[in-house]
């Protein structure tokens, strides 16, 4: 039987986590001073390089023993931060020096992360939630502008699971489905709900956009 778009997409999050492990030896090189947005932008061009990045913390949870974070740049976009300490609070204002690694490559597109090798907390603010609400249709439309971005969606909860100590669920939209990953444990099917997170466009294949939110917060509308 063939793996569902909601597995692939889950497991490919968790890769992102298990694929670090056992790379604790960091060779010595040349640190690029960026941002997420310009790593995000250009795959090639930092993989396997040593980075300085700096952000805000935006969800933080754990799988599989090791920690997992996302950090935003001022122009709002998200990268996955590895790390096997423990995970910084939601909203700290952190320096991160680490290296970019690319767990998953989908067609043209890549799932890239950074493996923390310290990090450096500079001060806190709460997590600013954006005012406009999305439908997955047009979430779907803008994928490419909206990737790595916080976004609000609302749609209901269509079937639920956890699979290597990650959950996650479906929100439905009129025709339209949308994979969230969660650590707070999937709501109950058939209940209608807001969610705040981060959206990742993974790839397109076949004219169909594999994607993903991850959970930062959620409420009944």
């Amino acid at each position: 039987m063939a793996m569902n778009w909601q597995r692939t997409v889950l497991i490919a999050l968790v890769c992102l986590c298990v694929i670090f492990v056992g790379r604790s030896c960091v060779n010595r090189q040349r640190i690029f001073a960026s941002e997420p947005s310009t790593i995000i932008r250009n795959p090639d061009k930092f993989g396997n390089k040593r980075v300085l990045i700096k952000g805000q913390v935006i969800t933080a949870l754990n799988i599989g023993g090791t920690g997992l974070y996302l950090l935003q740049d001022n122009k709002g976009v998200a990268i996955p931060v590895v790390t096997y300490n423990d995970t910084p609070d939601v909203g700290a204002l952190v320096v991160v020096r680490g290296v970019v690694r690319k767990a998953l490559q989908i067609g043209a597109a890549s799932l890239l992360g950074v493996e923390e090798i310290s990090r450096t907390q500079t001060g806190f603010a709460e997590v600013k939630k954006p005012a406009k609400v999305w439908r997955i249709g047009e979430v779907r439309d803008e994928a490419m502008r909206l990737n790595g971005q916080p976004i609000l969606v609302i749609g209901k909860v269509q079937e639920g699971a956890d699979i290597l100590g990650a959950g996650y669920y479906v929100l439905r939209d009129g025709e339209e489905n949308l994979t969230v990953i969660t650590g707070m444990g999937a709501p109950r099917i058939g209940k209608m709900i807001q969610v705040f997170g981060v959206y990742n466009r993974l790839a397109q294949i076949k004219g169909q956009t594999m994607d993903c939110l991850i959970e930062l917060d959620r409420k009944e509308p």
